[in-house]
């Protein structure tokens, strides 16, 4: 591809990415998406009858568009309960991690291998050779943030096969406890009964398991590969 046209896929991507952090802060989507709102929220989808359809597309869009989804996936939890909780997060976050990747892949690639040239090539060769595994390893990690790995593997050499499978595997542990725990949250608030408050304890209990998902991945040698952009070697 020609130079300028690989600029100006650049500058897209980085303006639908920006567009998103605007839209978050000056427009109503923004209090939706976030922890104050979390109640209106779950008012809008439970007074609507096509509340799974609406919350895949806006957990895909969002997605798709680098906003923040940790709080949809409270709600599909909060308000779908666990069990269709967990396939209509996994459906959304998988649709929208797919498509922020495409997005990044088309927009951005040529942009970034203009930018950086040669000293992409051992970032390249690292991804090539052991994308699935350590991306496997980064979407077990909960700090690391889920939109930034769905675009900048993009941007790599990454192949999509090993990406999508990644991320279906990956993001599972972490959308069981989240979703387990609205569910067990909203149980919890509505009745004060032994089985709610053991559904609690369980929920934290399997918090203090995810957090300590990725030193078990460390132990048993799952390592993200360690090359940086600019080795060539």
């Amino acid at each position: 591809m020609k130079a300028p046209g690989a600029w100006i896929k650049l500058v897209l991507l980085v303006a639908v990415i920006g567009g998103a952090a605007v839209i978050v802060r000056v427009t109503p989507v923004g209090a939706y998406l976030s922890r104050e709102g979390l109640h209106e929220t779950l008012d809008v989808l439970r007074a609507s009858t096509a509340a799974p359809v609406l919350y895949v597309v806006a957990y895909a869009g969002a997605t798709a568009i680098a906003l923040p989804g940790s709080i949809l996936t409270i709600v599909g939890g909060a308000v779908f309960g666990f069990g269709w909780g967990v396939v209509l997060v996994t459906i959304g976050a998988n649709v929208g991690a797919n498509a922020a990747f495409v997005l990044a892949r088309g927009l951005g690639r040529d942009g970034i291998e203009r930018l950086f040239g040669t000293r992409l090539a051992g970032l390249d060769r690292a991804t090539a050779d052991h994308g699935f595994m350590g991306l496997l390893v980064l979407r077990l990690i909960p700090l690391v943030p889920f939109n930034a790995l769905n675009f900048g593997s993009g941007l790599t050499a990454l192949r999509w096969r090993d990406y999508a499978l990644a991320t279906v595997i990956g993001i599972l542990p972490g959308t069981l406890v989240y979703t387990f725990f609205a569910d067990a949250l909203v149980l919890g608030s509505t009745e004060a009964t032994a089985d709610a408050r053991i559904r609690l304890f369980i929920a934290g209990g399997l918090f203090l398991v995810l957090a300590l998902v990725p030193l078990v991945a460390r132990r048993l040698g799952f390592r993200p590969p360690s090359r940086s952009v600019g080795e060539n070697t």
